[in-house]
């Protein structure tokens, strides 16, 4: 029915194994899901022949800085980081004017922090120097609402996962989920529009223990058949 394209990669976070538990619900339903760690994900072909853009991975100008051991995805460390390709970027605003949408994962509102246009795109944004997350613990996440489609079926549930806060937080977008800490409720996760193209961002994620979370694992299924539905 629709071709998924996943771009992925970076320290941290395994991606590949997280696309990996996506890709049989997916395919269930019909889509092709294509997975890609590098940036040859934004060549204008790939992008043109694909119906949602899946942005998972982690590149940023801090991604020097990062200690090897915490490399999760295999392939050569970068030993300098390089802004994006200004044709990638146009592939990304090209696919978006299409109409087409985007799925923003976990750390990939930091990525690419020269562009000051994605936080426009997303709606949201990581700083660095200001924006953080809690340890990894358990914590509970708040359905803000239960009536939209990507949150059909879910009411609150704990899930073990990073929880971001001091981002900057969206201001046109309907916001989904939230969860508290330190004394106010942090939004987790939105959906909204630039221009005509649906973006849905959600912070959720981190690993393949938060990644086991069956309501975590519905919520996304559900953001695709909306990111979709058009």
């Amino acid at each position: 029915m629709a071709t998924i394209q996943i771009w992925g990669g970076g320290p941290y976070h395994p991606t590949r194994a997280q696309a990996e538990v996506l890709r049989a619900p997916l395919q269930a339903m019909g889509h092709e899901v294509r997975y890609g760690d590098d940036r040859s994900v934004f060549e204008p072909d790939r992008l043109r022949s694909a119906d949602l853009l899946v942005m998972s991975g982690l590149d940023w100008s801090a991604m020097t800085k990062v200690d090897p051991k915490n490399w999760v995805e295999p392939g050569p460390i970068p030993e300098r980081y390089e802004p994006l390709a200004e044709e990638h970027f146009r592939a990304i605003q090209g696919h978006l004017e299409a109409g087409k949408p985007l799925l923003c994962h976990h750390t990939s509102i930091i990525s690419f922090d020269e562009r000051e246009e994605f936080t426009d795109i997303f709606d949201g944004r990581w700083i660095d120097g200001r924006s953080t997350h809690s340890p990894y613990q358990e914590f509970e996440v708040h359905i803000c609402d239960t009536e939209h489609p990507a949150t059909a079926g879910l009411s609150d549930f704990r899930i073990s996962d990073e929880l971001y806060y001091n981002l900057i937080e969206p201001t046109r977008s309907h916001i989904l989920m939230e969860a508290e800490y330190e004394g106010r409720r942090w939004p987790l996760g939105w959906a909204g529009q630039y221009g005509d193209a649906r973006v849905l961002y959600s912070a959720l994620g981190h690993d393949m223990q938060s990644y086991a979370s069956p309501e975590l694992q519905q919520f996304l299924l559900n953001s695709v058949a909306w990111l979709l539905d058009r």
